[in-house]
Parts: structure tokens; sequence; C-alpha cells
């Protein structure tokens, strides 16, 4: 019986879904997007409801707007071109951020585990082990951690 009531609060979401208002806009490159929320520009597109009728009917019948030529936009741009460039900028620092963070913690590992390791090897061309001096360990842990006061800033 609980299925049974979950399923019809489940439909009954999606058709007030359906019956939900829809705006057609066109951006600034000429392609058509449609919205449940209005946009600026947007144009309100009317569902018939009820019925078995699906097709949908514009409120208005205003041609989409063209878009200005590249020149114009590159010089002036709008309010929307303007937060588009904001969000691009945040994504670019946040993924640098990320970046910087998994750099510093593969730094930190790699010398963590110079430092817990007994013995330091290379690898030789026949796929050996070649073990490091007392000398060449030394010196690896020292660059390991320079690696790190550079990849962690600290």
């Amino acid at each position: 019986m609980r299925h049974y009531a979950i399923a019809a609060m489940i439909m009954s979401l999606a058709v007030s879904a359906a019956r939900a208002d829809v705006y057609r806009s066109v951006d600034a490159q000429g392609h058509v997007q449609y919205s449940d929320t209005p946009t600026p520009g947007a144009e309100l597109v009317h569902v018939q409801r009820g019925g078995d009728t699906s097709s949908a009917t514009p409120a208005k019948s205003n041609p989409p707007p063209t878009p200005p030529p590249v020149a114009a936009r590159a010089s002036n741009p709008t309010p929307q071109d303007t937060i588009d460039r904001q969000v691009a900028q945040r994504a670019v620092q946040q993924d640098l951020e990320q970046t910087r963070a998994d750099q510093c913690k593969k730094a930190t590992d790699d010398y963590q585990a110079s430092l817990q390791a007994r013995r330091i090897y290379r690898t030789g061309p026949n796929g050996e082990h070649e073990y490091l001096t007392d000398e060449e360990t030394d010196q690896q842990r020292l660059n390991l951690r320079q690696a790190m006061q550079n990849a962690c800033g600290s």
C-alpha cells in the first residue's frame, strides 16, 4: 500500500510539472533555449492543458531577436556576456586551486613515503631495483622536500 502512495505522489508531481509554463528564448549565438523560468527577452509559450493534445502555441508572435555582430559584442559586452565571463573565470580559478591542492598532496605523500622507507631505489633499464647510497638517499629526500615546499607554498 505504501508503494502505491509513493507512486501516486510521484505521478502527481510529474503532472504538475507538465502543466508549468514554458519560456522560449534565443541566445546571442542564435540558439533556441526552452526553460520553465522566465529570462529577459524570453517569450511565454502556453502548453495546451488537458485532453490528449500536446502541441504548444506561442503566446506572442515576435520573431527571435537577431544577434549583434561579433565585433559589436566584443567592444560592448552585454550584461550576460560579463556574467558568463565572470563564471568562467571563477571556474578556472577553482580548477587551478584544485590542481595545486592535488600537486601538494602528491608531493607531500612522496616526501612522507621517502622518510618512512628504509631504503630508496630507482628502477633500472631491465626493471631491476638499483638501491641508492646513503648520500643519494639523503639528496633524494632533500629534492622531495623542496618539491613539496614548491607545490604547497610553505
